[in-house]
């Protein structure tokens, strides 16, 4: 149990500082590179261990595929890690959750994709900010796992996991969207974005 609340927020933390390190160049691309194996082996050895991990991290992984988000260069690094670790090793699942969760996780990527070109977390709508802290949150998929805890098949603790998985995205993220508040990098931005062969270029 205390290995999963441990590397679950690890993992979550270093797919979002690969994320920002990509897509929006506020951290480090060298160290993204050279973290992306390690966090793919820290997720295989994740799943190979346990099936109900490796049921929840497969969905997870299949959701983000299948809406296109493996998209530089650090994540495909990260994703054949984990596939040849896991075809060498071998992995067990639960098929029926397996399907939900997928589900799930690929209503949060579209949903959060949505809210984002909507705005609805800056909406004055109530309705709207409501459905942006949602799909935000990517909460459809914590609350599959919180069902399927309810019935029985996962432990509770792996809904724990899984909030300190989103817990530590989440911070990352913010600790992101601060550095880019910085006088630095918004000259930067603004510099950018006045090049006209620059903002081709981009």
């Amino acid at each position: 149990m205390y290995f999963f609340l441990l590397s679950y927020p690890i993992l979550g933390a270093g797919l979002k500082y690969i994320d920002d390190a990509f897509d929006a160049t506020i951290f480090n691309k060298r160290i993204a590179m050279i973290l992306a194996p390690l966090l793919g082996a820290l997720w295989a050895y994740t799943m190979i261990i346990d099936r109900i991990s490796a049921t929840i991290l497969l969905a997870i992984l299949l959701g983000v595929l299948l809406k296109g988000k493996i998209d530089n260069y650090a994540h495909l690094i990260g994703l054949t890690v984990i596939l040849g670790i896991v075809i060498v090793t071998g992995m067990q699942f639960l098929i029926f959750p397996l399907i939900l969760l997928t589900v799930a996780a690929l209503f949060d990527e579209v949903g959060n994709d949505f809210i984002d070109k909507k705005h609805y977390l800056n909406s004055p709508k109530r309705w709207q900010k409501i459905t942006g802290y949602f799909f935000d949150q990517r909460w459809l998929t914590k609350v599959a796992i919180l069902g399927i805890v309810f019935i029985g098949v996962f432990p509770f603790y792996y809904f724990l996991a899984m909030m300190l998985f989103d817990g530590a995205y989440l911070f990352v993220h913010w600790y992101s969207e601060t550095k880019r508040r910085e006088p630095s990098i918004v000259k930067d931005e603004r510099a950018l974005c006045s090049d006209p062969i620059l903002h081709m270029e981009r």
